[in-house]
């Protein structure tokens, strides 16, 4: 960083790498060095901030700070320091008050920091600058006993950070949210050395209260757990090399021991610049990378969020340093991204990828200001190359229970609209009125996929001639459910490259009819893929589909009552059977269950419900997934007047 020392008059002269100014012997003597942040060439640099929203404008927050050392015999104070920026039709001015007792008073020989934007998670005075930006700053020191101010002068220019591009992925993904949640936080960390860094947490939508909150749905208490942020997963910025890890250091509230302010971190160096991540889950850290001098690539999993250290709740906090010299402790410079969106959550009352985001571009968080009356100054940020949308690109699964006949249309469409498609649709009648659950699958192979609903059979039949018989396609999933009285279907019909054709099938049968030709097909080496049964007037009515697959034995039951489906479901777990299929339906005013078990399902590990109500599927629905296994298959049922639910998940 370029030096400046500076008195009541100064001489000029060029140094090796550095610009000097040097005292002449006027009274009071004092030295300004070290004027941050700089680009090592002079120039004092600035954080460029996103918009607000796609609507505003680009800002320059600028935040400087100098080293005023007293290298007199007497007691020096400053008075106030005035800040003037200018060029390109700006003219601001920005008088810096001292903290304390209106002057700061510096002893012989010791050292005093200045900050504009003053001291660790005090904004103070940092300047907020609309486009265009100033390309001037003049910096002008009031001491008591000095007659005219000591000036600065120095260039102004955008920081662009030392990487390709000039600016960074996110350190998140948003694979790793859930269904209306994104990442949370904004340019005002503060000031002091880490004035540019990033507090990032996860605020999500709470359909029940109608709010932003970064706690997950249905959680109050105090908890890490019950963040949603916490456990999220970290990523690597850039190539580089470890200069520093902590991997053991416990966590807030469960210690009051908050150490090492840092808590569990990687210091990781990409040769100029250093990324310091911190607050990280004790043990999450990459155990690969746990080494002085590790090399690290762009995108590597680092660790998960925690609450180590000096820490007031979960979060991960992010910022960088100059640090050519590769020590780990190098001063602040701004910390910019080259993809992502964001807006100010005051500018968006409920979730919608529609509303006006702003790209970033070579730029940081939006700097959101907060005042008595701003109890959320904070953005939203989607951490994605590609625009919002309402679901997460690239997660594993996107499953929905529940949902009302009237919403089920506009819910798949942002499903399928976010690059989904349907594995699996079930419908089931509670107190008379049609839900569906849903579970869909990223389609990153461009499967064609067509899905119909609310058909009568008829309709169904006309369909299944269209894309099965004429367009080469298959039946992904097929369900026939009670609808205000009446038989209705619902089917998924999927065309993939190579795939066979041979798929018998048939629907709306009576027990009978299909007695005779599941006998028939399994007959021919046909296994039961798809057997879903409703009742309509006291009469049950099957549909089904059959493949040709090496399962080494195959079972099939269609009516089962909720005692006989517990004990074979044990029986079979017990033989190591795997379960692959489940539809519930009503019959004679009792739940019955039709479900299918292979021998050789191909799974690994697995898990089941059978009777879950609305909050604690959800619960095991996100466990599951968090655990890495899939929703295989979901049902809905009517007990009582209430949603019931039994599934199956495995990997």
């Amino acid at each position: 960083p370029v030096l400046l020392i500076a008195v009541a008059a100064v001489s000029f002269k060029r140094t090796t790498n550095k610009d000097v100014l040097e005292a002449s012997p006027v009274l009071p003597n004092f030295q300004i060095s070290n004027i941050q942040p700089s680009d090592g060439q002079g120039n004092v640099v600035y954080l460029t901030c996103a918009p607000k929203t796609s609507k505003g404008s680009i800002a320059a927050l600028i935040s400087v700070t100098a080293e005023i050392k007293n290298t007199g015999t007497t007691e020096l104070r400053l008075d106030k320091v005035v800040m003037e920026c200018t060029g390109n039709g700006k003219n601001i001015t920005r008088t810096v008050q001292p903290d304390s007792d209106g002057k700061d008073t510096i002893k012989p020989g010791k050292t005093y920091v200045w900050q504009n934007s003053r001291k660790y998670h005090e904004l103070g005075d940092v300047l907020e600058i609309p486009f265009p930006f100033p390309t001037q700053l003049t910096l002008k020191f009031y001491f008591d006993g000095q007659a005219q101010p000591t000036v600065i002068n120095k260039n102004l220019k955008s920081y662009l950070n030392t990487t390709a591009g000039n600016a960074y992925p996110f350190p998140v993904k948003d694979e790793d949210l859930l269904m209306n949640e994104y990442w949370y936080s904004d340019a005002g960390h503060g000031g002091g050395s880490q004035v540019f860094a990033y507090d990032m947490m996860v605020a999500g939508w709470d359909e029940e209260k109608k709010v932003w909150s970064t706690k997950k749905q249905g959680k109050t208490e105090d908890k890490n757990a019950s963040y949603r942020c916490y456990g999220k997963k970290i990523y690597s910025l850039a190539d580089g090399e470890v200069l520093h890890y902590m991997n053991t250091w416990g966590e807030s509230p469960s210690t009051s021991d908050t150490g090492t302010k840092g808590g569990n971190n990687f210091k990781i160096s990409n040769g100029n610049e250093t990324i310091c991540y911190y607050h990280m889950q004790p043990g999450s850290l990459n155990k690969s990378l746990l080494k002085i001098g590790a090399k690290v690539k762009k995108g590597d999993f680092l660790g998960l969020v925690g609450n180590s250290g000096n820490s007031s709740g979960p979060h991960l906090h992010i910022h960088a340093i100059w640090d050519p010299d590769k020590d780990g402790d190098g001063p602040f410079v701004p910390l910019q991204f080259n993809e992502g969106y964001a807006i100010d959550i005051k500018a968006i009352s409920e979730p919608d990828p529609g509303a006006d985001w702003a790209k970033l571009n070579k730029t940081g968080f939006p700097y959101i200001e907060e005042n008595a009356d701003d109890k959320q100054g904070m953005a939203l940020l989607w951490p994605d190359a590609k625009k919002p949308c309402w679901y997460p690109y690239n997660l594993r699964e996107i499953a929905r229970h529940g949902i009302p006949e009237s919403k089920y249309q506009e819910e798949f469409t942002k499903i399928w609209g976010c690059g989904y498609y349907p594995v699996w649709v079930d419908a089931y009648d509670v107190a008379g009125k049609t839900f569906f659950n849903t579970i869909f699958r990223y389609n990153s192979n461009n499967y064609d996929v067509t899905v119909r609903h609310d058909m009568n059979k008829q309709k169904y039949q006309q369909e299944y001639d269209l894309w099965v018989k004429q367009k080469g396609y298959r039946l992904q999933q097929l369900d026939n459910y009670l609808d205000q009285g009446q038989l209705k279907f619902a089917a998924i019909f999927i065309k993939k490259p190579g795939q066979a054709q041979a798929q018998p099938a048939y629907h709306g049968l009576s027990p009978e009819e299909h007695q005779t030709l599941f006998e028939k097909y399994t007959g021919e080496g046909y296994v039961p893929v798809n057997v879903s049964v409703t009742s309509v007037g006291g009469k049950r009515y099957y549909s089904a589909f059959y493949e040709k697959r090496d399962v080494g034995g195959n079972m099939l039951k269609s009516f089962l009552s909720q005692q006989e489906y517990q004990a074979l479901f044990d029986d079979n777990s017990k033989k190591g059977w795997e379960q692959v299929y489940i539809n519930a339906y009503h019959h004679d005013g009792q739940t019955r269950f039709s479900v299918i078990w292979y021998k050789n399902s191909g799974y690994r590990s697995s898990t089941a419900t059978r009777k879950s109500n609305t909050s604690s599927y959800q619960e095991k629905w996100e466990d599951n997934l968090g655990d890495g296994l899939l929703t295989r298959c979901v049902t809905g049922y009517d007990e009582g007047g209430k949603h019931w639910f039994a599934a199956h998940w495995a990997k």
